[in-house]
C-alpha cells in the first residue's frame, strides 16, 4: 500500500489515495500507522477518493485511536495541495466531500492554500451540549472545581462552545503555556453535559490580531495544531470581542494559522500544507 505523509502546521497524517488502493479496515489501519514507534507516526489517517459531481474528491479522517473524525482543516489543506500536485487539478476552487458536509479549497496566486470551513455554529444543539444558548453567543460550560483551582487562572471560569462541523470548547487562560493540557483536555472532554466529547483549546490573548492556542483533540490528544480548532478560537474571540479584525492569526505549537471571518457566514482557514514524503507499507 502506497501512502503520502502530509502535514499542516505540524498536524500530520498518513494519506492514502484510494484511487490506487482501497482501504478495507481504516479504523485498524489508522491505529497502526499513527503509532510513532511501530508505525509511520501521525495524528491519524486521511483517505482520499473520487466523489460524484459536484465534488472533485471525497475525504475521510480517522484519528490516532481509530475513531472517525468529522472534519480536519489542516488535513483538508493537505488534500487540496495533493489534488493540485498529484491529480493535476486546476487553480480554481475545488469542492471536497467530508463527513461534516461540503468544503471548499483553493490555491492562491502566491501558492498559499485556503479552505472554506463552513459557518461557525454557536447553537448548543450543534455540538451537542446540554446547555442553554441562543445560537448568537457561545454557550458557556462552567468549569469544574479541579480546573478552577488549577494553575493558569481561567478568566472567566467557563469554557465557550462552538461547532465547526465538529465540537470545540475554548478556554481563555492567563497562562495557557504553563497549564496542564492533558488535565484540562481530559477533564473537559469527560463532562456529562457533552454527548460526544469535544476538542479542547487553551487560549491566551496576544493583542488585537492574534491569539495563542494549545489544542487537545478528540481521539488524538495533544497535537501540534488543529485547523477546525483555529477557526473555533477565532470565531469565539470575534463573537466575544476579544479581537476586532476580520483576519486573526492563531499561533499553535506547530505554526501559525490565519483565519478570515467577519462575524457571519463561512470562515476561511490558511496555513502551511506539505507533502512530506511517499512510502510503502508492507502487509506484514
Amino acid at each position: 500500500m502506497r501512502f503520502t505523509k502530509v502535514e499542516g502546521a505540524g498536524n500530520d497524517y498518513v494519506l492514502v489515495d484510494e484511487t490506487e488502493c482501497v482501504v478495507e479496515n481504516p479504523e485498524q489501519l489508522s491505529r497502526r500507522v499513527s503509532d510513532r514507534h511501530r508505525g509511520v507516526g501521525s495524528d491519524g489517517l486521511l483517505l482520499l477518493s473520487r466523489a460524484p459531481a459536484p465534488f472533485d474528491a471525497g475525504m475521510r479522517i480517522f484519528n490516532a485511536d481509530g475513531s472517525e473524525g468529522l472534519m480536519c482543516g489542516n488535513g483538508l489543506r493537505c488534500v487540496v495541495r495533493y489534488l493540485h500536485e498529484r491529480w493535476g487539478m486546476s487553480d480554481g476552487e475545488l469542492a471536497i466531500r467530508t463527513a461534516a458536509g461540503p468544503r471548499r479549497g483553493l490555491r492562491s496566486p502566491d501558492g498559499s492554500i485556503w479552505v472554506g470551513m463552513g459557518a461557525p455554529d454557536f447553537s448548543p444543539a450543534a455540538l451537542p451540549i446540554d446547555l442553554p444558548g441562543d445560537g448568537e453567543q457561545p454557550a458557556e460550560l462552567p468549569l469544574p472545581a479541579e480546573l478552577l483551582a488549577a494553575p493558569g487562572r481561567a478568566d472567566p471560569g467557563v469554557a465557550f462552545a462552538v461547532s465547526i462541523g465538529n465540537p470545540h470548547l475554548v478556554v481563555c487562560l492567563a497562562d495557557p503555556e504553563g497549564a496542564d493540557l492533558e488535565l484540562w483536555g481530559r477533564t473537559l472532554q469527560a463532562s456529562p453535559l457533552l454527548e460526544e466529547g469535544a476538542n479542547v483549546h487553551l487560549v491566551g490573548l496576544r493583542g488585537a490580531q492574534g491569539l495563542a492556542a494549545r489544542p487537545y483533540e478528540r481521539g488524538s490528544g495533544a497535537t501540534r495544531a488543529c485547523g477546525t480548532g483555529a477557526v473555533a478560537v477565532a470565531a469565539v474571540a470575534r463573537r466575544l470581542g476579544w479581537v476586532s479584525d476580520d483576519v486573526v492569526t492563531i499561533s499553535m505549537p506547530g505554526g501559525e494559522l490565519p483565519v478570515r471571518w467577519d462575524g457571519s457566514g463561512e470562515a476561511w482557514l490558511s496555513g502551511s500544507a506539505s507533502l512530506v514524503f511517499d512510502g510503502e507499507l508492507h502487509p506484514s
